[in-house]
């Protein structure tokens, strides 16, 4: 799959536009501040129904605009074409279309294309809250595992109304036994939680190779961290074991959305040992893996979005990842500062090459 085509109105401080994109690499260069990150926080917008940078729509509006629109092309492995497009309103008012068709679900342009971000940030899946975590696992297993979209809206909606029943409650312990909720949430997320360790279980051994070809030196291993509710009977008993401060704070603390993913050295969490250029090496593993499990599983190609290119790693770890990444032979979206040095090898080496210069919101092709 790749992105053929991006059209962009009113959205930030891009020029309304289009932009033709190859197939292979594509490097956007120009000065701080001219847009770059903006073309790529736009792909991700219409890929992933959110942007990397902001909750808030209005701020992703140009001023004196009521809404942005973002649209794209895609080519996919069999050689159709899907038009994919987007439209938010500052209120956030989302309206999404397929082929001009209205569409109720981002999942199904997110299953289209997907995408995969390597931000200066990077790092942060590392070192920082499982929230992130829990999203980088989670956009794993909806691609590969067709059950895992209803399983987890079915989880959130109870969830919810588990929550909102909790705080009805003002603190009174009725006794667990009169809460309707218990089992579907005990069902439901034990459901969810195999799918993820299942989807843990074959990223496991393709992220320790990658990371060895990144840096040989480095050991780290994968932990998922259930959040209670490991099996049925498990679930039941923790649910349970939590039921007065459930009841006293009104939510629910047990369950698939309080897990964690944990990159492991020795027996240590990578978090309290690792610097900041070693989290981000475990991050990129993470990432390449994962686009290496999705094409295994659907021959589908990610679309890599890298903003900064080569920032935070040294040459010779940089070497090791740009190599690896190559290999994959996806599509890849990458901003700089500066000028493409086309005299470098690896810039030889590709079998398809596009240069655009950005300035003011505007892109254009170099040559």
């Amino acid at each position: 799959m790749n992105l053929q085509t991006l059209h962009v109105a009113s959205f930030r401080n891009l020029t309304d536009q289009s932009v033709d994109f190859g197939s292979g690499f594509n490097y956007l260069h120009g000065a701080n501040g001219a847009g770059k990150t903006a073309i790529l926080e736009a792909i991700h917008l219409l890929a992933r129904g959110r942007s990397f940078r902001t909750s808030r729509a209005s701020t992703m509006i140009q001023t004196d605009h009521p809404l942005l629109v973002v649209r794209g092309e895609v080519a996919l492995e069999s050689g159709q074409h899907q038009v994919m497009a987007m439209s938010k309103s500052r209120s956030g008012k989302t309206e999404l279309k397929l082929n001009g068709v209205a569409e109720a679900r981002a999942s199904r342009l997110a299953k289209l294309l997907p995408v995969q971000t390597l931000l200066p940030d990077a790092a942060e899946l590392v070192l920082g809250g499982p929230g992130r975590r829990r999203a980088f696992l989670d956009w794993g297993v909806f691609h590969v595992e067709p059950r895992f979209v209803d399983n987890a809206r079915n989880y959130r909606r109870v969830l919810l109304q588990r929550n909102a029943w909790l705080k009805s409650l003002a603190g009174e312990d009725v006794g667990v036994g009169k809460d309707p909720w218990f089992e579907q949430l005990c069902t439901l997320g034990s459901a969810l939680s195999e799918q993820r360790q299942a989807y843990l279980g074959e990223l496991q051994s393709l992220f320790q190779n990658t990371l060895r070809k990144l840096s040989p030196a480095m050991t780290v291993r994968l932990e998922y961290e259930w959040g209670g509710l490991q099996g049925l009977s498990v679930a039941e008993k923790k649910l349970s074991e939590s039921w007065p401060r459930d009841v006293k704070f009104g939510m629910t603390h047990r369950g698939p959305h309080r897990a964690d993913l944990l990159f492991m050295t020795a027996d240590q969490v990578a978090a309290e040992t690792a610097s900041r250029g070693q989290a981000k090496l475990i991050s990129s593993a993470a990432i390449l893996a994962q686009a290496e499990l999705l094409y295994t599983h659907s021959n589908a190609k990610s679309l890599f979005l890298i903003d900064d290119f080569g920032a935070e790693l040294d040459a010779e770890h940089w070497h090791h990842f740009l190599s690896t990444l190559l290999e994959l032979e996806c599509q890849v979206i990458a901003t700089s500062t500066d000028p493409l040095d086309e005299s470098q090898q690896w810039v030889k080496g590709l079998s398809s090459l596009q240069v655009f210069h950005v300035e003011h919101g505007n892109i254009a092709r170099a040559h």
